[in-house]
């Protein structure tokens, strides 16, 4: 990877922050790159458990870089658009926990970022928004898919059709962020979070969380979603652990 994504490590919590400070963070080939190799380093290290996503310098990402889709033509904007759908899934894909922590701007493109990660923590004076249409250009980075599941589908028609920006408290009142902090203190909080869901058990997680990205729409899917990973679930070490800790009273210990 290169210093426009940063991968740092401690406890094992992984940091990855977009470093282009300069730019407020915007994504281009060459922060997507850079991102795509922190995330898979991240994901293939079995000492990390948990992954915070932000930016460096006080925003998370000001979106797409307009300079950098100058002189593009269909081939080349797919290819494109098909580099981005890498990035994508890997992270949506990741079956390690992923928090975003959203200080400064996540629109466009940095929003589609964030509402890739399991939880959203977003700091007093920041701002989440869908200005794609003002640009002259659809959504992208999965927000058709992902923005419907967490505020419904009516709402997420209104903040795309009209460009919508929401400030942070607005944000965690309507859904599309999950926690508030104080300006300075989203990736406080993200790292809190984090070290929550890095100690649960990462092979129920991993199967829950494929699940919930398969979001089935049917009784007769769930049910069937559920029998097969809870019967891999029961015959796992982590369930003998789980089992061994609520007869002792005691807090499980997965790892």
């Amino acid at each position: 990877m290169n210093d426009l994504a940063t991968l740092e490590t401690k406890a094992g919590i992984a940091r990855i922050a977009i470093n282009r400070p300069d730019k407020r963070n915007a994504m281009n080939p060459d922060v997507r790159r850079a991102l795509m190799a922190a995330f898979g380093a991240a994901l293939s290290d079995d000492a990390v458990r948990a992954i915070v996503l932000t930016g460096n310098g006080g925003t998370f990402c000001a979106g797409g870089d307009i300079a950098s889709m100058e002189g593009l033509n269909p081939k080349t904007a797919r290819a494109r658009m098909k580099d981005n759908h890498t990035l994508v899934r890997l992270i949506a894909e990741a079956e390690k926990p992923v928090v975003a922590a959203v200080e400064g701007f996540a629109v466009g493109a940095g929003a589609g970022l964030a509402l890739l990660a399991d939880t959203i923590i977003v700091a007093d004076g920041a701002t989440i928004g869908f200005p794609f249409f003002k640009v002259g250009l659809i959504p992208d980075y999965a927000l058709l898919f992902t923005l419907p599941r967490r505020v419904g589908d009516a709402a997420a028609r209104q903040m795309l059709l009209y460009a919508r920006n929401y400030d942070a408290r607005s944000a965690v009142a309507i859904g599309l962020a999950d926690e508030f902090a104080e300006k300075g203190e989203a990736e406080l909080r993200a790292q809190e979070r984090a070290a929550e869901l890095a100690a649960m058990p990462p092979h129920a997680f991993g199967i829950a969380k494929r699940q919930l990205g398969l979001w089935p729409t049917s009784l007769g899917a769930a049910l069937e979603m559920e029998a097969m990973g809870q019967s891999l679930s029961f015959n796992t070490d982590e369930h003998a652990e789980g089992r061994a800790a609520f007869r002792e009273k005691r807090a499980p210990k997965f790892r």
